[in-house]
């Protein structure tokens, strides 16, 4: 079991990982911006007023090295399953041994009492001598939600179809599409369809989606060409597997009057951005807090327009309390974590476990990871303090 300390009231000012020095330990303060010229898309949260974010509060602070993405979502049996990319994942550990292109583990255990957070990670699906079963095709999953017994993953893959190694086939496969198991991620079966653009992210919203709003799963997109703007569609439960060009499946969000829904349409066209942020936006993902009534949206920016700037240290944090916003900021960063070059190159998701959340909703654990020394499995503590006038500021 990796056991993980929850409070900090003072942090050490440097976080160690690998063999260099790469960041700050904490960050806490003044929740909005690490940099006076940054400015963030939406106003500050009237519920956050301020949010510090610890990295030293895990021991170690990091797992599964080589491994990177680990999108989580916590499933019917009480864990967690997370997908990782290109690496070894919890068993491998290493690019170099048990390395697999697309690979998927389960995290059994979480939050105490006490505060802590204590879990152990195990190879589910992978390298046939690192894993409990061998995985059967590669390619990257960026989004994972459990619904009704049954685990989802969004990608990009490399089947047999499409390359003559799928398994060790590095980076995004050419099939954009929904992969399910239901047998807690033992096998995986692909769906016949693909889409020309990214399918998007789920909205995770409790264990085995027990909170989906009116029996929906809900997805965050961005449309091809359009890198400022996040749009949101959703679909019946029993309709997920659909192919989504199917006429009248997905239904897509065309705006808010008074905080509710003004409508849904069946047309793409018409849909209405939820989000906007000038400075370009980046692997958008939304959980829900059940403890602050809120959501909560992640998402990187790069404000050069050139993606290749993009960085798990450009990260905004911002809260709703609908899936569709209006959205406050909690936390705008160009350098988040202080982590320096070795962040440098790629956003690869910043994820809230809804199982990790603390009772009252103010303490999180998030799982990130990037490239270089930060390709990994990496964890930090997030406390968000709320305003005096909260109970207001809830309803608002």
């Amino acid at each position: 079991m990796m056991r993980l300390t929850a409070a900090a009231t003072i942090c050490r000012a440097t976080l160690a990982l690998m063999l260099g020095v790469l960041g700050a330990g904490c960050q806490s303060g003044n929740p909005r911006t690490d940099s006076p010229g940054l400015r963030a898309p939406y106003p500050p949260s009237r519920l956050i007023r301020a949010v510090s974010w610890n990295f030293t509060a895990a021991s170690p602070p990091r797992a599964a090295l080589g491994s990177d993405l680990w999108p989580c979502t916590w499933a019917k049996d009480d864990n967690e399953y997370c997908a990782w990319g290109d690496g070894g994942g919890f068993d491998g550990n290493d690019d170099r041994i048990g390395r697999v292109s697309l690979g998927f583990a389960r995290l059994t255990g979480g939050t105490r009492p006490d505060g802590t957070l204590e879990f152990a990670g195990k190879n589910v699906w992978g390298a046939a001598e690192y894993a409990e079963h061998p995985a059967a095709f590669g390619g990257k999953v960026s989004s994972l939600l459990a619904v009704d017994g049954v685990l989802y993953g969004l990608g990009a893959l490399w089947t047999p179809e499409n390359t003559a190694e799928p398994v060790a086939r590095s980076e995004q496969g050419p099939l954009r599409t929904l992969i399910w198991s239901s047998d807690a991620a033992r096998s995986w079966q692909v769906a016949p369809w693909s889409t020309p653009a990214s399918p998007g992210s789920f909205l995770n919203v409790g264990r085995d989606a027990a909170n989906a709003p009116e029996g929906f799963v809900y997805l965050y997109y961005v449309r091809a060409g359009d890198t400022q703007r996040i749009f949101l569609k959703r679909v019946p439960k029993e309709s997920l597997r659909v192919d989504p060009r199917t006429p009248g499946v997905y239904q897509y969000f065309t705006g808010v009057q008074a905080n509710r829904p003004r409508a849904w349409s069946t047309r793409e066209s018409e849909a209405t951005a939820i989000f906007y942020d000038a400075n370009n936006v980046d692997g958008p993902e939304v959980v829900y807090d059940p403890h602050l009534r809120r959501y909560l949206l992640t998402v990187g920016h790069y404000s050069s327009g050139d993606e290749r700037d993009a960085s798990i240290g450009r990260v905004g944090l911002f809260e709703s309390r609908h899936p569709w916003g209006p959205w406050a900021t909690v936390g705008y960063y160009e350098q988040w974590g202080m982590f320096g070059d070795q962040a440098g190159g790629d956003y690869l998701g910043l994820h809230f476990p809804v199982k990790w959340m603390s009772a009252d909703g103010k303490t999180l654990w998030g799982v990130f990871s990037g490239v270089h020394a930060l390709d990994s499995f990496n964890v930090v503590q997030i406390h968000l303090s709320l305003s005096w006038w909260r109970f207001f500021a809830r309803e608002s």
